[in-house]
């Protein structure tokens, strides 16, 4: 499956489903640990997301600084990061392979219910690759014929520890250079165009965190232009704080419905 909606069912209807970490049992866990490795103190997920922005902003501000000594310092934050990353993905490949990481017993339920005959594909704001693989498990076990569950892994992933997105990253940013702007921005691109064609766009374990300001607008962007987005689903334990960020996200758009679920209860709409 591919991301033009690859023909996998006769119907007409094109399904989008974007994942978070919440779609991940245990999701956060390795990244944690890595930060213990690399700071030796205890640390909880606003406090990795604090560090995270914070080198972001360090890289933006000596990006600043055309002159040999803000070169310098830039080129030592780029590889401070850079082996924070690889600490990060060594982690969270280890615990893959582990199975410490695993998709939540709800991601089967939610394929056959809202994406098995229709015509889908997936987008991920992950790290790891777990929905990934899992996703391309279950769809050979339905489509005979289709070679593998392609996902947009619009944060990266941990294939190319250096490529990830940090939190508060955006796809154009002057420390990178041009080619990497390049590639990130066509991403994006191709995700928007992938995003235009749903009919449904469901968010499964996904936050809309204020961090990720970029992602709020690819989706407003989409939210303003697509002519054939019918309804969002939210499927999330904390569906009312993301229905609100949702709604502000749509707005003014009234037509597109917005329908919760709690993940232990697909039977349920809120």
């Amino acid at each position: 499956m591919n991301s033009e909606f690859e023909s996998m069912a006769d119907h007409d209807k094109h399904v989008a489903i974007i994942v978070g970490a919440g779609a991940v049992e245990n999701a956060w866990n390795p990244i944690l640990d890595a930060f213990r490795m690399a700071f030796r103190t205890e640390v909880d997920i606003d406090a990795a997301n604090c560090i995270f922005a914070r080198h972001v902003y360090l890289l933006r501000f000596y990006s600043k600084f055309p002159n040999p000594s803000g070169f310098d310092t830039l080129k030592t934050q780029i590889e401070a990061v850079n082996l924070l990353k690889e600490i990060v993905c060594n982690q969270l490949d280890n615990a893959q392979n582990a199975g410490i990481l695993k998709p939540r017993k709800e991601f089967a339920d939610i394929l056959k219910r809202f994406a098995f005959n229709n015509m889908f594909g997936f987008v991920s704001t992950n790290w790891d690759t777990v929905i990934d693989r899992e996703a391309d498990r279950l769809v050979k076990q339905v489509y005979k014929d289709i070679d593998s569950a392609k996902c947009f892994n619009i944060h990266g992933s941990i294939e190319t520890p250096n490529d990830l997105y940090l939190p508060s990253e955006t796809a154009q940013e002057n420390y990178r250079t041009d080619a990497e702007n390049e590639e990130f921005g066509l991403n994006h691109y191709l995700t928007i165009q992938f995003l235009k064609k749903a009919h449904q766009i469901l968010l499964y374990g996904l936050s809309l965190d204020p961090l990720d300001a970029e992602l709020s607008q690819l989706l407003n962007s989409v939210f303003s232009k697509s002519e054939v987005l019918k309804e969002v689903i939210i499927i999330n334990p904390d569906y009312a704080k993301v229905r609100n960020r949702l709604t502000l996200l749509l707005f003014p758009r009234t037509d597109i419905k917005v329908i919760c679920y709690k993940p232990n209860n697909l039977n349920v709409a809120l």
